[in-house]
């Protein structure tokens, strides 16, 4: 095995120097600029079906939009789409979402491709997925918060309360998915929770709270697993993070997790691929 590179038109040389750069930035530049990424990709989709909206035929120019970014079929309960939808990009909308759930009392974390691309390598997304600690008290609570703005299903949030699964947000006025994860009871998902890392995200002074850089490491090998080794995306993530973070990173936490996870095989060829230097 040796050094992988993010994609196949991109030299070592060359990604280096684009890694060195990302690692000058402070983590208020790099979220800035993942939220900027974020918000053009959208607003460039959604000028492209405006311009298009004479040959759409039936099809709703909101629903058009939300099929190019990767929302559809809409779920059936979804009443008609609003004509217009309001461009954030995804730290925007999290500053939308989360507050309500720090009105409940419910503590979370941002996980998924938002926390690797903080992490890691920038790149769009078209979700956010946050990781929260909902108990069955709060059922009611979150209904009645994100109603009417956001569609949700009362049915799905119990079920993921019960199984400790996920449920879906969408914001009717912007078009975003959220996946929502109730937190699960194991101990390395617990200490994932424990290890949340609290980041500043725009010049008002807001702050949220990221999976650390390990564990988005080992969970994004965990879910590289779960795609029988097949998820390419996954993979440059894991790859990014390791890049990005290299010696930064806790190499004894990380060995400890996944002969833990039983994953250590896929840590090693990761940090190989990586180039990763030990310290």
């Amino acid at each position: 095995m040796r050094y992988h590179t993010q994609s196949l038109d991109t030299t070592p040389d060359a990604e280096a120097h684009l890694f060195a750069l990302w690692r000058s930035w402070d983590s208020l530049q790099k979220i800035a600029h993942l939220n900027h990424t974020t918000y053009s990709s959208r607003l460039s989709i959604w000028h492209f079906v405006q311009s298009q909206s004479n040959s759409l035929e039936q099809q709703h120019p909101v629903a058009h939009f939300l099929k190019k970014v990767g929302l559809f079929p809409l779920p059936s309960s979804v009443p008609t789409p609003p004509q217009q939808l309001t461009m954030l990009g995804v730290i925007e909308e999290a500053l939308v979402v989360i507050p309500v759930l720090e009105s409940l009392g419910i503590d979370y974390f941002i996980g998924g491709s938002v926390a690797s691309g903080i992490w890691g390598e920038l790149r769009y997304t078209q979700d956010l997925d946050l990781i929260a600690d909902i108990q069955p008290h709060h059922l009611q609570d979150l209904v009645t918060a994100f109603s009417p703005r956001f569609y949700l299903r009362e049915t799905a949030i119990q079920e993921a309360i019960d199984h400790k699964q996920s449920f879906n947000l969408i914001d009717n006025n912007t078009g975003w998915k959220i996946d929502i994860f109730v937190l699960a009871l194991d101990l390395f998902h617990q200490n994932q929770f424990q290890r949340r890392q609290i980041l500043t995200v725009d010049e008002q002074n807001n702050t949220l709270w990221f999976s650390s850089a390990e564990d988005m490491i080992l969970q994004k090998i965990i879910w590289y697993h779960l795609s029988q080794n097949q998820s390419e995306q996954q993979w440059r993530d894991i790859l990014g993070i390791l890049k990005l973070q290299n010696n930064r990173l806790d190499r004894i936490y990380l060995d400890h997790w996944a002969e833990v996870l039983n994953v250590s095989p896929d840590l090693k060829k990761a940090l190989t691929e990586s180039g990763y230097q030990v310290p």
